[in-house]
């Protein structure tokens, strides 16, 4: 299983697993993990602390270009954060196809 199947896994069954600020370790609510689901992650912490790192370098490139778009068109603050919410509510497995649109890519030329 892939660590981008395991954290959408997770999400669908209500578990949001965050990278701590140190970069190294995961934070879970504590007791929302079955034990199957516990071993899982522990079994690919490393990958899924990679993907979570990779997921967030993607949400700041995607905010950044979001961002370049809004000053094209003069936007609005209220926009602006708009825009940001908007970026934040996409699921993150679509992230790089909306930072492509933004970019200017055909889809699948990332």
């Amino acid at each position: 299983m892939t660590p981008q199947a395991i954290f959408a896994d997770l999400l669908a069954q209500g578990v949001e697993l965050k990278l701590a600020t140190d970069g190294a370790n995961l934070i879970v609510p504590a007791g929302s993990l079955s034990p199957e689901q516990r071993a899982l992650v522990l079994a690919n912490k490393p990958a899924l602390i990679a993907y979570l790192i990779e997921a967030q370098r993607l949400t700041v490139r995607l905010i950044a270009a979001a961002m370049r778009r809004c000053d094209q068109f003069n936007d609005s603050e209220a926009a602006r954060q708009a825009m940001r919410d908007d970026c934040l509510a996409t699921p993150p497995e679509l992230r790089q196809d909306l930072l492509d649109h933004f970019q200017g890519k055909a889809p699948g030329d990332s």
